[in-house]
């Protein structure tokens, strides 16, 4: 409630629910609508994010009741085999979903945003990649996991 009072701006407020110190400020740029990097500085000026500690040139914040706590967990040392990276990855699979599955994919979008590592990217899209054999037949379902994963 209290930063409620503090955050006018919906967006801003959207942004204190995304950050949970796994994700990069870039992450989060390029994947939540309406935010700009001003809102992570206005966020940080009240106390309520923080860098994480450890964070190089990609600035990580975290909220401030959990940057006490471990470190955002690292990639998998096996996402070298995909051709994108996370944020890469994230950005393609929530236009697939957009794209393909429409409002009928919102909880799958959903699982993207919670994902915290590529292990948990790749169970979203498998399951995106069934929705979409399931709604669209096998040839766009092929489509869509070779735009995630390669040839």
């Amino acid at each position: 409630m209290q930063a409620r009072a503090l955050v006018k701006e919906r967006s801003q407020r959207n942004l204190l629910l995304l950050i949970d110190g796994a994700k990069t400020e870039e992450m989060l740029l390029a994947n939540v609508v309406g935010i700009k990097p001003e809102d992570f500085k206005f966020l940080e000026s009240l106390g309520l994010i923080a860098p994480v500690a450890g964070s190089s040139s990609s600035r990580s914040h975290a909220s401030s009741s959990s940057a006490s706590s471990s470190s955002a967990p690292a990639p998998a040392e096996d996402a070298e085999e995909h051709f994108l990276d996370y944020s890469e990855f994230t950005a393609a699979l929530t236009q697939l979903i957009s794209s393909e599955l429409g409002l009928r994919g919102f909880t799958l979008t959903l699982a993207v945003d919670k994902a915290s590592s590529i292990e948990e990217l790749r169970d979203v899209a498998t399951r995106v990649i069934d929705q979409i054999r399931d709604r669209k037949g096998l040839p766009a379902a092929e489509k869509a996991r070779r735009t995630l994963f390669g040839a």
